[in-house]
């Protein structure tokens, strides 16, 4: 696609499971063209914001993310007056871990902080949905910068954001869309425990069953898909028909960050 890696942005939040570390890998992937770039399963949206695309459509069940990227898109002046004032803290974060707020703009502030914090950018909620990642062993002197939060609310202007979950946000596709999907990736898939990364529910093995069944229908329409999967062939079978390309990278969460391991990835896609 023609992109430096000098050129590339990186996202605007930390998250376990991210892509920033082989979005380079993953731009010479993409099809040629496409009309509309989709991630239904949004996250911290590192491949997005590398792409830069002209039209996307950006969507996650968590409410508090979508709700951040839409305060960072519409209510940037106000954010950045906020978060600017702020330095990294323990009494603050574990305060702010336990407020639960309804303004809009205050829940962008605490998500913020708490993902900038946080240990490893991990999103967690324990079995009643309460954000429970303790912080991490070192703390920053410089949380955000300025230019680059304008620089990604830039970038977001030309998305639609919205909370949905994958299926519904397949259900919109249209001819000529280029679905990018990230799914996490269910620890002992063949036993059908899922590897909860932002909400209550799980996203398990017969989940990617069903997820499987839709791109393969959206595929007879005319819908260009890039699927990103741990190499566990078990799972891999569930794609069968996408051509396969493997990447390496480090592990992404491990207690310190010399133990981290390379481990493969798996890029699927029907183009």
């Amino acid at each position: 696609m023609g992109i430096k890696s000098a050129e590339i942005l990186r996202p605007p939040l930390r998250w376990a499971g991210g892509k920033s570390a082989i979005v380079k890998d993953l731009i010479p992937l993409m099809p040629i063209s496409y009309n509309r770039y989709v991630e239904p399963m949004a996250g911290s949206a590192a491949f997005f914001f590398a792409v830069k695309p002209e039209r996307a459509l950006l969507a996650d069940v968590n409410e508090d993310l979508i709700n951040y990227f839409l305060i960072l898109r519409n209510d940037l002046n106000r954010l950045l007056s906020s978060l600017l004032k702020m330095s990294a803290s323990m009494d603050t974060y574990y305060s702010l871990r336990e407020q639960q707020l309804s303004d809009s703009l205050e829940r962008a502030v605490r998500f913020a902080y708490l993902n900038r914090l946080c240990w490893n950018g991990l999103y967690r909620v324990n079995s009643v949905g309460k954000f429970n990642v303790p912080i991490g062993s070192r703390l920053p002197q410089a949380l955000w910068s300025e230019r680059h939060l304008r620089e990604c609310s830039r970038v977001l202007s030309k998305a639609k954001l919205s909370f949905s979950d994958v299926f519904k946000t397949l259900s919109q596709s249209r001819p000529n869309d280029f679905f990018f999907i990230d799914p996490p990736y269910p620890k002992g898939a063949n036993t059908g425990i899922g590897f909860n990364r932002y909400t209550v529910d799980k996203f398990n093995l017969d989940d990617h069953k069903n997820l499987a069944r839709e791109i393969k229908q959206l595929s007879k329409r005319s819908v260009k898909i890039m699927v990103i999967l741990s190499n566990e062939e078990s799972l891999i079978e569930l794609y069968r028909g996408f051509r396969r390309t493997t990447l390496s990278t480090k592990s992404l969460i491990s207690c310190s960050g010399s133990s981290r391991r390379p481990v493969s990835e798996i890029v699927l896609t029907n183009y």
